[in-house]
This record gives C-alpha cells, structure tokens and sequence, in this order.
C-alpha cells in the first residue's frame, strides 16, 4: 500500500519539475526573442550595419510591412528592402540619439517559431521631430539555434487623429507623394502650409527645402534649410544639402 501511495506522490513531483523546467526554457526563451528584437531597433539608430543584419533573415521569406494613415508598403524578400537599409545606415554612419520605449508585449513561441506584438514608442533628443507611436509586431524563426526576424510589420499609430503631429505628418506625406509624382508647385504648396502650420518643426522646413532644391529654387530652399538648422543644428543631412546648393551659387 506504501508503494502504491508513493507512486502516484512521485509521478505528480515529476509533472511539477518537468513543468517547471519548461516555464524557465520559456521565459529564457521569449528574453532572447525580445533581446533580438531590440537589438534590431537599437543596432539600425547608432547605425551599425552588420548587427542590425544579423537580427533578420536574410533571404526571399523575408517581409518588410510599413502602415500608417497615408500610405502601406509591402516589400518582400529579403533583397528588396535589407541591401537598400544597410547602404543607408553605412551611407550616414553618425548615430542617431533616440530612446526607444516598448510596452504590452505579447509573445507566442511553437518551436522554431515564434509571433510578438508590442507598442513601440520612438522619440528624438531633439524637439523637431514628433515622438513616433506603433504597434509592431514581428514573427521569428529558430535557425542554427538563433532566432531572426522573418517578418516585421508597423503600424505608426501616431500618424494617425488630430494630434498635431499626427497631421503633420500626414501633410509631410502627401508632399512627398507629389514630389515623386513630378507635381513639384503641388509639393510645394503643401509644404509651404506645413511649415507655415508648424513654423518650430525642423523636419517641416527641411522637407519644404527639398522641394524648393527640387525645383531649382535655390535661393528660397537655403532659407528653408536655415530655418530648419536654426530649430536643430545637429541634422547632419540638412547641412549637407545646404553645403551643395552654396557651391552651386
């Protein structure tokens, strides 16, 4: 009777350690995905290509989703959206300063696969760019015992209400939009009002100098540029594009 009292006291014990076993392998488990996860974030804004390629696949499963309130891009495979990345993070080296805060993670892990969700909220030392708000979510994959990023997809809540920099942002998009469209006078018009709207936005002025630099309006782009180099001196890309259009004149 003893043993046959003990059998089932032992068999239980080992459900638990077993149990138990499994909830450390999971947690460690969902740390490495959110570590990789950050890692991807982090190694893109202090610019570091090499890091920030070894957190995704890189092949033709590969997804790129970009959502906001003007406009969804979709790129898949590896090829159309990590070589262009990496060539811009080496293109301009000079790490951005940011800080990067996530909230209500959500993790799910089947083997070799794994699905996060989070809120991601990104906001620049500098007053001229508007924090950016978005819901993201990532799915992983477990190869060589590593997890990489196999899919990614944003969607920038913050480009979306009435919140002023919600519109300008929307605004910003839709000169951009017609920048690529060739309607450069429509570009600008829509610029103009966003700088006029939002006269302390760095990015404002900057995007409206683009258009006037666009157009052959120098004169008028170098003073948009200097508005926005009066509100953030540290843009680097601003200055650049300044430094060109006076060796033209």
């Amino acid at each position: 009777m003893r043993i046959a009292r003990a059998l089932p006291v032992a068999a239980l014990m080992l459900v638990f350690v077993g149990t138990g076993r499994s909830l450390r392998a999971q947690s460690s488990e969902t740390d490495e995905i959110k570590r990789v996860i950050r890692e991807e974030t982090e190694s893109y804004y202090r610019r570091d290509a090499d890091a920030w390629m070894g957190t995704w696949v890189q092949d033709s499963t590969a997804i790129r989703t970009f959502i906001t309130s003007g406009s969804y891009s979709v790129a898949l495979g590896w090829d159309k959206f990590g070589p262009s990345t990496v060539e811009s993070i080496r293109k301009d080296s000079t790490p951005q300063a940011v800080r990067v805060d996530r909230s209500k993670y959500l993790v799910r892990i089947d083997g070799g696969l794994a699905w996060a969700e989070y809120d991601e909220r990104t906001t620049w030392q500098t007053d001229s760019v508007p924090p950016l708000t978005a819901r993201q979510q990532r799915t992983l994959v477990k190869r060589n015992g590593e997890w990489r990023i196999l899919s990614a997809g944003s969607f920038v809540e913050s480009t979306f209400g009435n919140s002023p920099g919600a519109v300008e942002q929307r605004l910003a998009g839709v000169g951009a939009d017609l920048l690529v469209a060739k309607k450069h006078r429509d570009a600008i018009k829509v610029l103009a009002l966003n700088a006029e709207l939002f006269p302390g936005s760095a990015v404002a002025h900057q995007r409206l100098g683009e258009a006037y630099a666009a157009t052959g309006e120098t004169s008028l782009a170098v003073l948009s540029y200097d508005k926005s180099l009066a509100i953030d001196p540290k843009n680097d890309a601003v200055k650049a594009a300044l430094a060109k259009l006076r060796e033209k004149k």
